[in-house]
């Protein structure tokens, strides 16, 4: 991974005024309640994706990097490269800032049938989490912000260079494991109980390097 630096803050500052897009519960049922937001851009050939929670302390952080890092509060971001919409990259943060990446190759949205292939995130990946002033433990955060910067040239498995207009698939999600559990969703899944992220035919097209992040009905999200 890339440390996060003065690097992180320019990527911050280009999507202060990029749209936010709301997650709501994983099932579709409920109206988002306000609590997480979604922002993406795209910079020198790389993908951002600025995620901004509210949570209820105390949180479930401590699983370390390479570990089931969802199993933790967390953040994901599944995305898949152009031509290849059932095999995709799964990326999860928590707010320690550790770090949890698979390949995971799923055509028929079925665990049954899916191979799932942990292993070392792209090369060059970006991660920037960050809390409430005042050098508090992540567990006791209130509120928390993560940063991605995907570079897309090490993240295709080709490992070609991303042509501009590159129509990617992808969806995002929270776990809010604080007071209270919750699965939220950018594109719901529909899959409630229990609750499953791994359904890539509700990812929803992410055009590069625009970044505008399309519903499944011509909206954007």
């Amino acid at each position: 991974m890339t440390p996060a630096g003065a690097g992180a803050a320019a990527f911050r500052a280009a999507l202060a005024g990029v749209p936010r897009h709301a997650l709501r519960d994983v099932g579709g049922l409920l109206a988002p309640d306000g609590t997480t937001t979604v922002a993406f851009g795209a910079a020198a050939g790389t993908l951002l994706v600025l995620f901004e929670a509210l949570s209820e302390p105390p949180l479930e952080v401590g699983v370390p990097s390479g570990g089931p890092v969802f199993r933790d509060e967390c953040v994901e971001l599944f995305l898949a490269e152009p031509g290849a919409p059932a095999t995709y990259r799964e990326l999860v943060v928590n707010p320690a800032g550790a770090v949890y990446s698979a390949l995971v190759t799923n055509p028929d949205d079925s665990r049954a049938t899916w191979t799932v292939s942990p292993g070392e995130p792209p090369r060059g990946l970006l991660v920037d989490v960050a809390g409430p002033p005042g050098g508090t433990q992540p567990r006791t955060w209130t509120r928390w912000t993560c940063l991605l910067g995907v570079p897309l040239g090490s993240f295709r498995a080709s490992g070609r260079d991303t042509p501009p207009g590159s129509l990617f698939r992808a969806n995002a999600f929270r776990i809010a494991r604080g007071r209270t559990t919750r699965f939220l969703a950018l594109r719901p899944t529909g899959r409630s109980a229990p609750p499953d992220f791994h359904v890539p035919s509700r990812f929803a097209p992410l055009r590069i390097p625009d970044a505008v992040f399309h519903s499944g009905d011509g909206r954007t999200a």
